[in-house]
């Protein structure tokens, strides 16, 4: 690579790679606040955060890769332009097309990366964090006993923890009654005890200190009473339910299994249009990395005398608009069927490349005149020297 290759790439990827750490952290940290609140309120280990903000960076990737490819062109340009090292390579005979070179070099390695990702890598990370959802909800990541509130955990076994130690698990005030299918109750009431689960937990595990076990019979006309300082009991608990298969939800599905489903389900089929929809998207995200660079240049370059702050602005607001109008509107449309794909997605696409290129070349007329006018504000002013005749 040359060496203006090699300088270009370090002014893009410098800004795209703060950009992409700075969005990335602030869309997990508005998520994860979220998510610990989830968990806090099913009562589920504080660790599943971690693991659910683990399968959620794929698709927050997925949102700041383009604003990230965006910024890193559009910075990039912009420094050249207001430093005049912008002026100094086009003097020197790089053009505006040769400078974006090494950037659609960079920009092909981000698209296949994008395809990988919304193809093979998101489907997998969203039905897993959907899994580790449903397992905290379920009960699989651990039996969810509130303390100071009457639980009945299974078919007659009804408990009440008084004090909960959520580090150690251990549980003080314990109440807990057991009915049998003849009508009879067990009640038992410890001062402290453990909890534990078996580990496929079908069982409640409690090892209990210091209480009192009360035996009735069905009639009630007789009781046993036993005091203990150590009891050991096991209590059956109901079937955790199984997390459905992946798939059912075309975000779920790689592309292949897209394409496979397309061709072999009729078009009248339920989820046809999803799929559909879902694969022109599959489609359309990565290419539009290629028109990113073009809008990047558009919004950065810039002139040094009156440089615009507006237009980084502009630039980002048009790119939101861009998939949100793609991914909320025209995605949703088309996988109703209300309009064809190519219209609601494809369409709108093209206007965004349009748009992008008008920009582009405007951005480039106003770079070329500004270089004019900056030589003719820079040349010397000759004053002709007086004729023999006019002397006399």
């Amino acid at each position: 690579m040359q060496l203006i290759d090699r300088y270009i790439l370090r002014s893009v990827s410098t800004p795209l790679i703060l950009a992409l750490t700075v969005a990335g952290m602030l869309l997990l940290m508005e998520h994860m606040l979220r998510l610990f609140d989830f968990v806090l309120a099913e009562q589920g280990p504080v660790d599943v955060v971690w693991r659910m903000l683990a399968n959620l960076v794929p698709h927050y990737l997925g949102l700041a890769l383009p604003l990230g490819a965006f910024l890193g062109v559009m910075l990039a340009f912009r420094n050249l332009s207001m430093s005049s090292e912008l002026d100094a390579l086009n003097s020197s005979g790089a053009s505006f097309g040769r400078l974006m070179r090494p950037v659609y070099m960079l920009i092909l390695v981000l698209m296949l990366f994008d395809f990988l990702l919304v193809s093979y890598i998101q489907p997998f990370a969203r039905y897993k964090y959907q899994q580790i959802r449903f397992d905290v909800t379920s009960g699989a990541l651990g039996i969810k006993i509130p303390a100071g509130e009457f639980i009945e955990i299974s078919d007659g076994v009804t408990i009440r923890l008084g004090e909960i130690n959520a580090e150690t698990r251990d549980a003080r005030d314990i109440f807990l009654e057991r009915k049998t299918r003849d009508g009879g109750r067990t009640v038992i009431t410890a001062r402290y005890g453990s909890i534990s689960t078996t580990p496929e937990i079908t069982s409640l595990l409690l090892k209990l200190q210091s209480g009192r076990q009360v035996i009735i019979n069905a009639l009630g006309d007789r009781i046993q009473s036993l005091d203990f300082e150590s009891f050991d009991l096991e209590v059956d608990l109901p079937a955790i339910g199984v997390f459905r298969d992946r798939g059912g939800d075309e975000r779920e599905a790689t592309i292949n299994e897209v394409i496979r489903y397309l061709r072999t389900q009729p078009k009248n089929a339920e989820l046809y249009g999803d799929y559909y929809a879902g694969l022109q998207w599959r489609i359309l995200h990565p290419l539009t990395f290629l028109v990113l660079p073009i809008l990047g240049v558009a919004m950065g370059v810039t002139g040094r005398r009156r440089a615009s702050n507006l237009k980084p602005v502009i630039g980002v607001a048009i790119l939101i608009v861009y998939h949100e109008v793609v991914e909320e509107w025209g995605k949703v449309i088309a996988a109703k069927g209300q309009l064809s794909p190519f219209i609601s997605m494809w369409g709108i696409f093209f206007i965004f490349a349009l748009l992008s290129a008008y920009l582009y070349s405007g951005a480039i007329d106003q770079a070329r005149k500004t270089k004019v006018m900056s030589r003719r504000a820079s040349e010397p002013v000759r004053i002709a020297a007086p004729t023999a005749d006019a002397a006399e």
